[in-house]
């Protein structure tokens, strides 16, 4: 089929990198406008229901407020044929608050399980989920998280040890705390290999056994150590567990997906990002500008229609500072064959068997060679991981089509002002408010000035 001119105009426009305007979307203009009201009022409106205010929400919160903008920092990009020039804001990196971030984290860590973690077998999407009963416990105590990875690790360790007794399986968890309508809802998200993996090397595959016993299996085990742990922190008493455990639905739920095998590599590089996906999704949430009353709305699709959730500016704020980590916290865990420690040593092995042949004058074989090469690193390049979400090249010269090279950064507002100007960037705005202005009559700003302007023309 035959593209019009318009068509083939837009397409080459879309192929170009565009700068994204952070400042444009509703969680900036949130932040910026309520950053300084939200901390001041935190012991007055939220103190009681979500405790402390943490010092790293409120540095989250002001190195979000500098990501993407080019007036707190750039690169200059140069063509190497054309001379042309490109400015690129720098990224904030914040875990679990910047949806762009989380992006390129989420892409850089999915490369990196394909190419240095996972084993070419077949693998299962697992979820572990608890009641609400239980969850407030782990708001106000972050360190109790640890004991998610815990129990729903020891779970599948123990159940499959009992329908597969010899091998050892493998993992990867990370944790979410964000359900669709950004809520509280701590659960594990996990890459479990599909079975365990004997001495001799074979996958003893968990397809071939009663998946919906191994379900049951796992979900009573998960309940198990959930309660045990609250048990011995003295959060919970006995007769609560006794309780809990005479419902018809505990509230308890492990989700097994089909297995995905090695071969389906979009499969395996989808389910590694979703293990770091953001808590909050920009395309879903949008503001209701109101003259008194803006409200935040969070809205989840479902198959027979849409639910939302409405917020003010600072209780939106105060559901999204709940899901950001401590600096420090770890919220992915490698287990089994894939922990650290296990993946170092059998490296090392490998090459002291390596060596041993080669000292007697063995010839590796090829299987050997091919096992134990290198695997390619994942790839770290911010231009690599753009072209990966939008399928453009932000070094690609949008004049001459030519490499482009990083040259300077520039951190000086002064010099990125006067390059600004050069180059055609328009200056950085502070975003439009939440509320709209009104008039003394009660009609928008805007309303009046559109009247007065139809007035004229008449």
């Amino acid at each position: 089929m035959v593209q019009s001119a318009w068509e083939q105009s837009k397409q080459s426009k879309l192929r170009r990198y565009l700068r994204r305007r952070p400042e444009e979307s509703v969680l900036y203009r949130v932040v910026y406008h309520c950053r300084d009201k939200f901390e001041q009022q935190w012991d007055e409106l939220f103190l009681e229901r979500y405790g402390s205010l943490r010092r790293e929400v409120l540095d989250a919160l002001d190195r979000y407020l500098s990501c993407g903008i080019l007036a707190h920092g750039c690169a200059r990009a140069r063509c190497e044929q054309c001379n042309h020039s490109r400015l690129i804001a720098f990224s904030c990196k914040r875990r679990c608050l910047c949806p762009s971030c989380d992006t390129k984290r989420a892409l850089l860590f999915a490369e990196h399980l394909a190419a240095n973690v996972l084993l070419p077998y077949p693998h299962r999407h697992v979820v572990w989920s608890i009641p609400k009963r239980l969850r407030v416990y782990f708001r106000y105590d972050r360190s109790l998280i640890k004991q998610l990875y815990k129990a729903a690790w020891c779970a599948w360790r123990e159940t499959l040890a009992e329908t597969l007794p010899a091998g050892q399986t493998a993992a990867i968890m990370a944790l979410h705390t964000s359900g669709d309508l950004l809520n509280f809802h701590p659960h594990v998200h996990s890459l479990c290999l599909d079975g365990v993996i004997e001495s001799s090397g074979v996958l003893a595959q968990l397809a071939t056994v009663d998946i919906t016993a191994v379900t049951q299996a796992l979900t009573n085990r998960f309940a198990d150590n959930i309660f045990d742990a609250l048990l011995r922190a003295e959060l919970i008493t006995q007769d609560v567990v006794d309780n809990m455990r005479s419902w018809e639905h505990s509230g308890f739920n492990v989700f097994l997906a089909e297995p995905t095998p090695p071969e389906n590599r979009d499969a395996r590089l989808f389910l590694a990002r979703y293990l770091k996906r953001s808590p909050l999704s920009l395309e879903r949430t949008t503001l209701i500008e109101s003259a008194l009353n803006p409200t935040i709305r969070i809205t989840k699709k479902l198959d027979d229609g849409d639910i939302h959730r409405d917020l003010s500016p600072l209780e939106f704020l105060a559901e999204l500072q709940q899901h950001i980590p401590d600096m420090w916290e770890q919220t992915t865990r490698y287990l089994g064959k894939y922990a650290s420690r296990t993946r170092a040593t059998e490296r090392r092995q490998n090459d002291l068997k390596q060596k041993r042949q080669h000292d007697k004058g063995v010839p590796l074989s090829v299987e050997l060679d091919e096992r134990h090469e290198p695997p390619p690193k994942a790839s770290r390049s911010w231009a690599a991981l753009i072209k990966r979400v939008y399928e453009v090249d932000p070094l690609i010269c949008d004049k001459c089509g030519g490499a482009m090279k990083i040259v300077a950064f520039l951190q000086q507002p002064r010099e990125i002002n006067k390059l600004c100007d050069n180059l055609g960037y328009p200056q950085y705005r502070a975003p439009p408010p939440l509320t709209k202005a009104t008039s003394e009559s009660g009609r928008t700003i805007e309303a009046v000035w559109d009247h007065f302007d139809q007035s004229i023309m008449n």
